[in-house]
């Protein structure tokens, strides 16, 4: 048996998997026709088997699906699996980073593995996830997404599943292609070329194939596209929610004109017009240099506008595949690929938000005498201390050195969107390339083979950060000189800051603020294995036949180093967050072993029973011990018609770089103080609610008398870091279910899976998230108890707003998803049906029913429960009920095809009041036609969302992005694309 002949066995039974699947299946193949294959491997193994069966379900997206679809980013394909949450895509703009991800199961992308021809694509970030925009869309031939833990058979990081981009291999001939699509108000549109070219030579001995790609997409904001989009949203007050108020606008409270608010409890009541002669009130800075009082959501800034609904994108891709048959049964392969993806993201104008500055007061030329007066109330003549996140950190005693009634330098809490500084915009530049060598053959003593190869892999990125400032120097620009005519401090070249009022930033103290930010980071690794496979026929048979095996060894290397700029590291800035560098790396030496031992065959309700056994060991520089996985499998084909599954895995994930390695850094997710005002109108008129969080705040330590009564950003600076003692996260991952294939109706295929999944000592921020860790902390189980580990993460202010809270990494939490995924794909021709002879037509249908998908962040906390939720706990909304049906009619040259892909509704996760507690049911209809205009032309064209399916609006309990959540739904509305492609 010559190497040649098993590799077109090989190429055979992938084109009749392919056929079989027609588009997308959610069978692991099984094919109803007389052609004889004699082996495949399916994702999920390494051992080839005579038949197209998988324990484990599969789906696969093939070619012709991707190219009916249109799409040019492959994971907005994926994310409409019913299998997968959507991580992050074209329409994510705060906080993508320039990457896309894929996400199963809804359990982290980093918990997904992401193969390329079966081997591992090179992660981009620090804690291993990979850019999907690194491989290259063209020589795509199908994707396989195996769902459940795969890590005894490709090691750590497959604890949701797998998946594998198969590239197109011994390609001949030249194909060019050309794409375009755009919204129906053209104002989103996406470029995309291709071109691949390849050659068999020495008489079919060697093949070479070269693939370019280039793909544009151009940016959108939400101003440009208007309407509600291009609004901040928030939540009506208690008495507007009983008149019957929806939502409001309420942006941030960083707005052009500025507020103060009082830092030291002990301070006394600012002196406002219109204001209560409290303590709590908040001056607002007017034009005139004066100040009045705040009045919260009709004085908060429309951030909206400037965001992007598509973050633009330019991406080059060059990629190489070469084989080449030295002798009779051994093949050399190599491939090279270079990508180039450059992703913008943009924001609203930096904003100071809460941040504790010293400023001058009594000489202050840009403040009126009445203005001045009004905030005296900020100085106290009494101590009190700066903390060390702010710039002038230390501790103050207020002086009036002249007499006449005003302090010299107070301190206050400043709020200020910087529009003269301009939009904050972060530029990403990925480079990635991968290098491959290696040797496979025959091995015909145990009807098998073998493989080696090396790998190398390395992802550069670079990122600028623009349009933001230095706390540092806005600080230096705050505090005057006797004469008030300039910088007390004048060194760097500084200039007076005059935050006091809209547009009042002259463009020399803007330029002096500004700082631009940059880093760059390297992810390497280095893969080397080796591997052979077989079974036992020539020399070992059971009565129901030989047994199969595969057994292989692996190295992998994996190191990143990220380098920011020093005001990036530090955090000296105002609108984004701090970013330590991170430097570190671990290698892991990996033994693995598979056996498929045919149990029954040929017997009555038992045509054949199967037990699949495969474990791994893995030796990680980064563990004190060696980590073991395993997986105990099995089918039993009852009868020709009828054939049962079932798959159990022990799965895990080493912990990453980042997790390991990571400083101190802060991050700002969204969330809601508790003891705030924003907190306590949350309860509505629960009065026993509300004496039980006032309680609370109090006996953490809050003060008394300015509980329920401080606004509080909606974003809290939290610290986050690395913890080198992680262990992995451990999973048990259970499939079982059945594949049906009627004998009376031919080409009918019907798939029941039930999965569950759990995972111990997952690794994550302490409690579950910030939102999470105040809700523990001020709900009825802590109570506020001050040495409750949930609320010493809490660090307030003097004044009582939150400083910071602190979560690091911890092998702490626990999550778990169950459901069932059905399948169901049917082809028939319109003569076997009496309808005239006009083709055939295929149907193909996944559903997804997750009941369980929740986390425990801790022993300490309770249960949280995410399916058929959304909201600030939950994140992104995970529907029970997922949808997706895929119709082709083709006939001769022409088709036409019909994606039918549905969410359930889903329900606001939090406890308190809001507008939009419910998310209704979305259908999303696509409908593309395709025309092969000739033998080397051909044309496809299409319309997605064809019924403009509307877009979620939400308030307070939406995503930081766009006011929704639009890697979910589908915000641009209706699409319609063409491509053409051209064959020789």
């Amino acid at each position: 048996m010559t190497y040649k002949s098993t590799r077109e066995r090989l190429l055979a039974s992938s084109m009749i998997c392919g056929a079989a699947f027609m588009a997308l299946s959610a069978t692991a193949a099984y094919a109803q026709d007389d052609t004889a294959v004699e082996e495949i491997v399916v994702t999920g193994s390494r051992i080839a088997r005579p038949d197209l069966v998988s324990s484990s379900p599969v789906a696969t997206v093939g070619e012709k699906e991707l190219e009916q679809s249109g799409v040019v980013n492959t994971e907005n394909l994926l994310n409409t699996l019913p299998q997968a949450v959507p991580g992050v895509t074209s329409t994510v703009n705060n906080g993508s980073g320039g990457a896309a991800t894929v996400n199963l199961r809804g359990l982290g992308s980093n918990r997904t593995l992401v193969l390329v021809d079966g081997k591992r694509q090179t992660p981009t970030s620090q804690i291993g996830t990979v850019d999907l925009n690194l491989i290259p869309p063209a020589l795509i031939s199908r994707v396989e997404v195996v769902t459940g833990g795969a890590s005894a058979v490709y090691g750590s990081d497959a604890i949701a599943g797998v998946v594998n981009f198969v590239l197109k291999k011994d390609f001949e001939g030249f194909e060019f292609s050309a794409g375009y699509q755009n919204t129906d108000d053209l104002d989103a549109p996406i470029y995309s070329v291709d071109a691949t070219m390849g050659a068999s030579f020495d008489d079919g001995k060697g093949n070479v194939v070269l693939s370019l790609g280039y793909n544009d997409r151009e940016s959108l904001t939400q101003g440009k596209r208007g309407g509600m989009l291009a609004t901040a949203w928030g939540e009506p007050s208690a008495a507007q929610r009983a008149a019957g108020v929806g939502l409001v606008f309420s942006g941030s409270g960083a707005q052009q004109d500025g507020t103060v608010a009082g830092f030291n409890t002990g301070a006394r009541p600012l002196n406002l017009p219109g204001g209560a002669g409290t303590a709590s009130d908040v001056a607002l800075f007017t034009a005139d240099g004066g100040v009045r009082l705040y009045l919260g959501a009709p004085d908060t800034y429309n951030f909206a506008p400037i965001n992007y609904l598509q973050t633009p994108q330019e991406r080059y891709s060059v990629t190489s595949l070469g084989s080449y048959e030295l002798t009779p049964g051994i093949e050399a392969f190599a491939k090279g690929n270079f990508v180039y993806s450059s992703v913008t993201t943009q924001l609203a104008e930096t904003p100071i938000s809460s941040r504790t500055f010293r400023f001058t007061l009594d000489n202050n030329p840009f403040l009126s005498a009445a203005a001045k007066a009004s905030l005296n109330g900020l100085g106290s003549a009494t101590p009190y201390t700066i903390p060390s996140s702010a710039p002038a950190s230390g501790t103050y005693t207020d002086v009036d050195a002249d007499g006449d009634g005003i302090y010299e330098t107070v301190t206050g809490v400043f709020n200020r969107r910087l529009t003269e500084v301009g939009p904050r915009i972060q530029e990403n530049n990925f480079y990635g390339f991968q290098t491959q060598l290696g040797l496979r053959g025959d091995l015909d003593f145990i009807n098998g083979s073998w493989e080696t190869y090396i790998q190398y892999g390395n992802t550069h990125g670079s990122m600028s950060l623009l349009g933001d400032t230095s706390q540092a120097r806005i600080q230096q620009g705050l505090l005057l000189n006797a004469a008030g005519t300039a910088c007390a401090d004048p060194s760097g070249g500084c200039v007076p800051v005059n935050l006091f009022g809209r547009g009042k930033i002259s463009a020399a103290a803007a330029n002096f603020i500004k700082t631009r930010i940059e880093s760059s980071q390297d992810y390497e690794q280095l893969v080397a294995s080796a591997f052979f496979s077989g079974n036992t026929d020539n020399f070992l048979k059971l009565p129901a036949g030989g047994v199969g095996f595969a057994v292989g060894s692996e190295y992998r290397y994996e190191g990143f180093d990220y380098r920011p700029s020093q005001d990036l590291a530090t955090g000296n800035l105002t609108g984004f967050n701090a970013s330590p560098p991170v430097r570190g790396d671990f290698d892991v030496y990996e033994l693995y072993g598979e056996l498929l031992i045919p149990v029954l065959k040929d017997l009555p309700f038992a045509q054949s029973v199967n037990l699949e056994l495969a474990g791994r060991l893995s030796d990680y520089s980064s563990q004190d011990k060696i980590t073991k996985t395993y997986k105990v499998a099995g089918d039993w084909e009852i009868y020709d018609d009828l054939r049962l599954r079932a798959s159990y895995n022990r799965a895990v994930r080493a912990p990453s770089v980042g997790e390991l390695f990571s400083p101190l850094a802060n991050s700002f997710p969204t969330s809601t103080d508790n003891c705030s005002r924003p907190g306590f109108a949350a309860l509505g008129s629960n009065q026993a609610a509300i004496d039980q969080r006032r309680q609370a705040c109090i006996r953490s330590g809050v003060p008394a008398s300015v509980v329920g009564t401080f606004n509080a950003n909606q974003q809290t600076q939290t610290m986050i870091g690395g913890n080198p003692n992680l262990s992995p996260e451990v999973a048990d991952t259970l499939t079982a279910g059945f594949v049906y294939q009627p004998s009376f109706i031919p080409r009918l295929a019907i798939t029941a899976d039930y999965f569950d999944i759990k995972i111990k000592n997952l690794i994550s921020s302490f409690g579950g998230g910030t939102q999470n860790v105040m809700n523990v902390c001020y709900g009825s189980k802590v109570n506020g108890d001050p040495t409750s580990p949930y609320c010493s993460a809490i660090t307030r202010l003097a004044n009582g707003s939150i400083n910071f809270v602190q979560a690091l990494n911890f092998n702490q939490a626990e999550a778990s998803a169950s459901g069932l995924d059905i399948g169901i794909t049917y082809r028939f021709d319109l003569a076997d049906v009496g309808l005239p002879e006009w083709g055939g037509v295929s149907v193909k249908t996944l559903y997804t029913n997750t009941w369980e998908a929740s986390t425990i962040p801790d022993a300490n906390a309770g249960l949280i429960k995410c399916a058929d939720r959304f909201g600030s706990t939950c994140g992104n909304p995970t529907p029970r009920h997922k949808l997706r049906t895929a119709i082709n009619w083709s006939y001769e040259s022409v088709g036409l095809n019909l994606i039918w892909n549905h969410l359930d509704d889903v329900l606001d996760d939090s406890a308190a009041v809001r507008t939009v507690e419910r998310i209704g049911a979305k259908n999303y209809i696509d409908l593309s036609a395709d025309w092969k205009v000739s033998d080397n032309v051909a044309l496809t064209g299409g319309v997605r969302n064809i019924t403009q399916e509307k877009y979620p609006i939400l308030g307070a309990n939406a995503s930081p992005s766009n006011s929704g959540y639009p890697a979910v739904y589908d915000v641009l509305g209706r699409m319609f694309f063409i491509n053409a492609s051209l064959k020789y």
